[in-house]
């Protein structure tokens, strides 16, 4: 293995768990080897030993020997696969085995797939693509969006679990229970007992769950900030302290108002609704909780629109198409509003896309999610979906 890529896998005893922890999320493969300076093995650390050891009140900032494994399996360069396999079958280590030169230096790592199956796959580790995350966490994950986004990491082979307190019912997952890579977690954002129980054992959660709009938010003020602002730090700081370092936060475009141009995330913010307040004031949460581990990453959505198993009919395209189906009439007030629009399943891939990036890509990173294409007027939508359905008739009506 190239000495540079070796050294995001390596760490001294002296360093402290939170150090070592950073260079697991630096290499994505959840290890490291604990050497001395001559890269000597002494030892072996997981996330999973990591996350284990905070559970029982142990502080990052003590030294990774206190909880390193001493007594590591390992393999010998010049090693076949079969040897190799071995080793893995008699001592059950999961997946990854250090490759030792002379006097115990470490030189690669093997990393086998498919263990259960007559034909494993192995690999030199030089040669391997860091999987960065395997267990992710989705908040909200019945709901529009998340029902898509849960479905989309499973067909990539991710583990799903979803907290959700089912406010609009499991309609959106309830067809997932049956898989074994799937786990539902009922529960309450604002209640630390339910956020803690669904954090643990995770590599990155995707926060999605929200008071969405400004009508909604205006009715319920209370619950909005509950929900959307203190449940989120809840979120962010359960995260911190268990190392999982990787959030996904859904934040909105409207946090910049209305603008006569095109926006894009160095514009100045401009909420006009408490539901927009509240999405500024978690990102601010967020980025200051922002650290050398901790790698919150925020995206603005543009407003949603397209099928999904959990549907709503709030979100214009999908009002005005229903509306061209049914009733056979589309009615628009004024129509020279513009919305930015991005597709549920285009935004999904953009949390699969952050999921995926190498940590530091994506550490207090604000991004956009939507293109200058999808701008559109209100009035271009009626006619757009006229067109779709001309059985229906478009109605304009003077905005007061």
């Amino acid at each position: 293995m190239p000495e540079k890529r070796l050294e995001k896998f390596l760490v001294f005893p002296e360093d402290s768990i939170k150090e070592t922890m950073r260079k697991v999320d630096l290499n994505g493969f959840g290890i490291a080897l604990i050497t001395n300076h001559e890269k000597k093995l002494l030892g072996i650390v997981t996330d999973g030993d990591i996350r284990r050891a905070i559970l029982k009140g142990t502080d990052i900032g003590e030294k990774v020997e206190g909880i390193m494994n001493r007594n590591p399996v390992y393999a010998f360069e010049g090693a076949s696969k079969r040897e190799l396999l071995s080793l893995v079958r008699r001592h059950n280590v999961v997946e990854k085995i250090p490759i030792l030169g002379k006097n115990l230096t470490v030189k690669d790592i093997a990393i086998f797939s498919n263990i259960e199956e007559g034909n494993p796959l192995y690999i030199s580790m030089e040669k391997k693509t860091a999987p960065l995350v395997r267990k992710v966490l989705v908040i909200g994950g019945a709901g529009y969006l998340g029902s898509v986004l849960v479905r989309k990491l499973l067909e990539k082979g991710f583990f799903v679990r979803v907290l959700d307190n089912l406010t609009f019912g499991n309609d959106g997952i309830k067809e997932l229970f049956s898989n074994n890579r799937f786990e539902f977690f009922e529960g309450d954002i604002r209640k630390i007992d339910d956020v803690v129980r669904a954090i643990i054992g995770m590599d990155a959660v995707v926060h999605l769950a929200a008071i969405v709009g400004d009508s909604a938010s205006s009715i319920e003020p209370i619950s909005t900030v509950e929900t959307n602002y203190l449940a989120t730090k809840l979120i962010a700081e359960t995260c911190k302290h268990h190392q999982v370092n990787r959030l996904v936060f859904a934040s909105s475009c409207s946090v910049y108002g209305a603008n006569s141009y095109v926006a894009d995330e160095s514009t100045e913010l401009n909420p006009v609704s408490l539901y927009a307040r509240t999405k500024i004031k978690s990102e601010e949460g967020l980025l200051e909780m922002s650290d050398e581990n901790f790698a919150p990453c925020i995206l603005r959505m543009a407003t949603l629109f397209g099928v999904s198993p959990r549907m709503r009919f709030d979100l214009v395209v999908n009002l005005l198409t229903a509306k061209a189906l049914n009733e056979k009439e589309i009615t628009i007030f004024g129509g020279n509003q513009f919305r930015p629009l991005v597709h549920v399943e285009d935004a999904a891939q953009a949390y699969i896309d952050c999921l995926r990036a190498p940590i530091e890509k994506i550490r207090g990173q604000v991004f956009n999610v939507g293109a200058d294409s999808g701008n559109y007027r209100i009035i271009d939508l009626g006619r757009k979906i006229k067109e779709l359905v001309p059985e229906a008739k478009l109605v304009v009506e003077k905005k007061e």
